[in-house]
């Protein structure tokens, strides 16, 4: 174990072997989508040095959604289906280079064993190391309801917390968290894959935000500065409490009307992402207020998780202790905070609606679309009936 060290960085860390697959596989909310667009605006300047981040796009998530067979979005309602293939490509673009790879999206840390055991055989057993990137649990549970929200859950915080905490078949409103968020399962399920030597976890408690940057760019043996000089190329900031209580009352008027198409455009861009991205909340807004009761089962499983993890014996790089640490949470909002949002919020969000609105297409694009559709399904109809011998 490398422990964490007290000037707000991690301690120095070898680089890893020159050939090496590194799988950066989440978990959500540590930063991964910071760490993927500094990777993937520094492609040029990493090939030189010699390390491939396959791809064109800022992170791999197509590929890890393959590797499940699993769509993006609401799955019976226009989500974005993602094949096998998508992986299988990325897979052979990695191999192809005799050097270092990066791979990162953290979808990947929901993948079962079995699709792990794939993904190693894919990338050889021989090239590949996962890299895990965790955050205190407490920590974790404002930033991943605001997450789920942009996915079109309804529900509010507190009744979030107590479903996610509730026994397991109880677990209705996300149930993926604990797929994301059992730290130790994960990376024991990875380690036992690849083998503990082959799994390293990056702790992300009290250090600099520079520090997971720095220390990406030791494993992949390049000056710090071509990662940390990118480090604010995205706002994936927190959402403010009255931020969020507006995208979670839209979600629970519109939602139902929508495609997830619609609602992508519509309401994670037009309203979630436009509110964070252009506007800089003031001091004095209320945040996210966790009851004392949900931060202190969030530490109870910290202090189990992290036991785990160093039981395991895979590589840590940081301070493990920090995963159980019972944190703090700012005070609760008076329900009148959130009856109403700045007018800087409102007046963002409802600018990039009417803006988008004025994208839409327009009929006859709409009419020659339909026209197209009905041909396409027409032709495979013939087909289907051709081979029956119809």
């Amino acid at each position: 174990m490398i422990p964490g060290s007290t000037d707000g960085l991690l301690p120095q860390t070898p680089a890893l072997p020159p050939s090496s697959i590194a799988l950066h596989v989440g978990v959500h909310k540590t930063g991964t989508t910071a760490l993927q667009a500094a990777l993937a605006d520094a492609r040029p300047e990493l090939i030189q040095r010699g390390v491939l981040y396959p791809g064109k796009k800022a992170a791999h998530h197509g590929a890890a959604l393959g590797l499940m067979e699993r769509s993006w979005g609401w799955k019976d309602r226009g989500g974005e289906a993602n094949s096998r293939a998508a992986f299988d490509k990325l897979a052979r673009q990695a191999n192809s280079s005799p050097g270092r790879v990066i791979i990162s999206s953290e979808h990947f840390c929901e993948v079962d064993s079995d699709r792990a055991s794939q993904a190693a055989d894919a990338l050889g057993r021989d090239r590949i190391e996962v890299i895990i990137t965790l955050r205190n649990l407490g920590k974790l549970l404002p930033s991943s309801w605001q997450q789920y929200l942009k996915y079109g859950v309804a529900a509010p915080y507190e009744t979030w917390l107590e479903n996610t905490f509730a026994a397991e078949s109880k677990r209705t409103v996300s149930p993926s968290f604990w797929r994301r968020n059992n730290h130790h399962v994960l990376a024991q399920r990875w380690a036992d894959v690849v083998g503990n030597d082959r799994v390293t976890v990056i702790v992300l408690e009290d250090v600099d935000r520079s520090a997971m940057f720095r220390t990406f760019a030791q494993l992949l043996d390049v000056p710090e500065e071509i990662l940390t000089s990118r480090m604010d190329l995205t706002s994936n900031r927190s959402m403010t409490a009255a931020e969020s209580e507006l995208v979670r009352r839209l979600n629970k008027e519109v939602k139902a009307s929508l495609n997830w198409g619609q609602y992508q455009r519509l309401v994670r861009v037009g309203v979630a992402k436009s509110i964070v991205e252009r506007r800089e909340p003031a001091p004095d807004e209320a945040r996210l207020h966790t009851p004392d009761w949900a931060l202190d089962a969030a530490a109870e499983r910290g202090a189990v998780m992290a036991a785990a993890i160093r039981d395991s014996g895979v590589k840590v790089i940081g301070d493990l202790d920090a995963l159980a640490a019972r944190v703090s949470s700012p005070p609760k909002a008076p329900d009148s905070a959130l009856d109403s949002v700045p007018m800087d919020a409102a007046v963002d969000a409802l600018a990039t609606l009417v803006l988008l609105t004025k994208e839409e297409p327009s009929r006859n694009d709409l009419t020659r679309a339909l026209a197209k559709k009905l041909r396409s399904d027409a032709g495979a109809t013939i087909k289907r009936r051709s081979k029956k011998g119809l």
